[in-house]
């Protein structure tokens, strides 16, 4: 296939067997009704007829609403990939504001040539490697399709009048944008007996967040589901091979977080991994559309009951010591629990989330004074975090101005100048 252009049949709008023309049925439910495209599409508050096609070289603010949630569409943005919004008029604007940057998005795979899409075992269609990826090797940049305001699933109360929503913003979508979002609606195996996926199950199952209220006062949510197609190609797994994150232009980016064998499946994990096993299984099943629980091996444990007890104990204990470790005034760190963090994390083989777990390491090191480990996992926590956030972002500047001079950071010999212990020589 082509990396980054998908092509697939047009989805028909789900739970409907025939187009909704009818005038009659708009009037039993309150909703006004328009042909969208040769379809009808419901709206909760419209005044005014709307255009039957949105123009493609701007902007566009539909009459398609529910209550104060409306859908906006820009069909040129980003070399005409296209995005839809539904939202509030205020988060509307945030969006519209970073045009710009939205417009300089990559779209695309890094390198197609390195990956194959396949079937997965008990997951679905997934992506593998087809030769040895190292790590730090970036995978993708897509910029998102799709942006709902998260308070539309608590405001707009009847699900059949959010699914009408939503199904008229994506139907706005250019065609390739379209049918690569609705490859999301194919369940794990593609059994042609269930039905496919609805937006919701969609957002979900892959459910990547974004605040557009991040530097605004203000006093509402602006937390939003974010989508990007092309990544429900990778397949969960709570020991993800590969880091994402979402920058600050909504670009999300993916990175080989290890060392990727020939052969390997290619995964990210789509919830925090620090949860208890039982929290991330269900999850799993509730929401990833699979009939079993987790298959991944943290949840699995390989049918080694002693393997998971061992895990489920391991993990328990890097959330505690986790937290003493970002208590400043903790009494109860030492070198040695920090040395014993360290490697708890390797067992777990948290790969994708080092960055945090190395510079809270740096920093507890060097207030216990111990500026050789402070250096070398500030230097980790570098490099980790530019696989985790990028090689700009404010965790990997700040680690990288801490490196530079360990012994003139203020954390140099900070809890041991609280317990009153001098430095030698002194």
């Amino acid at each position: 296939m082509a990396w980054g252009h998908v092509t697939l049949a047009r989805v028909l709008l789900l739970g409907l067997a025939t187009p909704f023309a009818s005038a009659a049925d708009s009037k039993k439910d309150g909703l006004a009704s328009e042909e969208i495209q040769h379809k009808t599409v419901y709206t909760g508050n419209a005044t005014e007829p709307v255009l039957s096609s949105p123009p493609t070289d701007k902007w566009w603010k539909s009459n398609i609403c529910q209550g104060s949630y409306c859908v906006y569409t820009n069909l040129r943005i980003a070399n005409r990939r296209g995005i839809v919004l539904v939202t509030k008029p205020d988060e509307y604007n945030k969006v519209e504001r970073i045009e710009a940057y939205l417009e300089r998005a990559d779209n695309k795979w890094e390198d197609g040539s390195l990956l194959a899409e396949t079937e997965i075992l008990e997951k679905g269609l997934g992506l593998t490697a087809k030769q040895s990826i190292r790590r730090g090797k970036p995978l993708s940049s897509w910029s998102p399709v799709l942006l709902v305001h998260k308070d539309l699933f608590e405001d707009v109360v009847k699900k059949k009048e959010r699914t009408r929503l939503l199904e008229a913003a994506i139907n706005y979508l250019p065609d390739d944008t379209r049918a690569a979002f609705n490859r999301q609606r194919n369940r794990p195996g593609h059994n042609s007996g269930e039905s496919p996926r609805s937006i919701e199950e969609i957002l979900y199952a892959h459910p990547f967040e974004v605040d557009l209220g991040a530097g605004y006062r203000q006093e509402h949510s602006s937390k939003h589901y974010i989508n990007y197609p092309e990544i429900a190609l990778f397949q969960h797994d709570c020991r993800p091979n590969v880091a994402f994150y979402i920058d600050q232009h909504l670009q999300h980016r993916t990175t080989v977080a290890r060392k990727v064998a020939e052969g390997e499946e290619l995964s990210i994990s789509y919830i925090d991994p620090f949860l208890p096993r039982k929290e991330r299984s269900d999850w799993v099943k509730r929401f990833r559309g699979s009939s079993k629980p987790c298959p991944c091996a943290a949840c699995t444990g390989n049918n080694k009951p002693s393997q998971l007890k061992k895990s489920d104990k391991n993990l328990a204990e890097i959330n505690s010591i986790k937290a003493e470790l970002k208590n400043h005034d903790s009494k109860k760190v030492t070198v040695s629990l920090i040395d014993r963090y360290v490697k708890l994390m390797h067992e777990e083989k948290l790969h994708a989330k080092y960055a945090e777990a190395w510079e809270l390491a740096a920093l507890n090191y060097n207030y216990l004074g111990e500026d050789k480990k402070a250096k070398k996992y500030a230097d980790l926590a570098v490099q980790a975090g530019i696989v985790e956030g990028g090689k700009d972002s404010n965790d990997v500047v700040a680690m990288r101005v801490f490196a530079s001079d360990v012994k003139g950071h203020y954390s140099y010999r900070y809890t041991l100048k609280r317990r009153g212990i001098k430095e030698p020589g002194n």
